[in-house]
């Protein structure tokens, strides 16, 4: 991350992420001022590990301003390890089922998902998940989930 061009890349990246998410265009009260800083700094007897802090604004009781603060370290390794595991055994799966190209349902996954061209992404991660939900339930010919409540016995 010392490299600014590398840097630039995340921190693009990141930034587009929230603003797919929380889509300040649609929600200007809520999202309107967003401001996002990303600093990564390597710190070499810490390795592999990463340690962010974060603070969210956020508004309380008659509007008064507070702040969520959340330190977190770990390493990507640990963390990267079991997601690998999943996307490995999903894509054999698509394999299996005669599915190619863009994995749309495996964006639960990936903070950029891809789509296909001229679509956006879905970055809301409950869409992803029943998404993802829906394409193995599909796969395996059983009933997708439709959430409606017109359909429990």
């Amino acid at each position: 991350m010392d490299d600014p061009d590398n840097f630039k890349t995340k921190e693009v990246s990141k930034l587009g992420v929230l603003e797919e998410t929380l889509e300040p265009a649609l929600y200007p009260e809520l999202y309107g001022n967003l401001y996002h800083k990303v600093r990564i700094n390597y710190y070499p007897p810490r390795g592999d590990n990463k340690e962010s802090w974060d603070n969210i604004d956020i508004s309380g009781w008659l509007n008064y301003p507070m702040q969520i603060k959340v330190n977190f370290l770990c390493r990507d390794s640990i963390l990267a390890a079991p997601i690998v595991l999943d996307l490995a055994l999903f894509l054999d799966l698509a394999k299996r089922a005669n599915m190619s190209g863009i994995q749309e349902w495996l964006s639960f996954y990936l903070k950029s998902p891809q789509t296909l061209k001229g679509l956006h992404p879905i970055h809301d991660i409950f869409k992803q998940l029943n998404k993802l939900e829906n394409t193995v339930r599909h796969i395996a010919g059983e009933e997708l989930i439709t959430n409606l409540g017109l359909d429990y016995e």
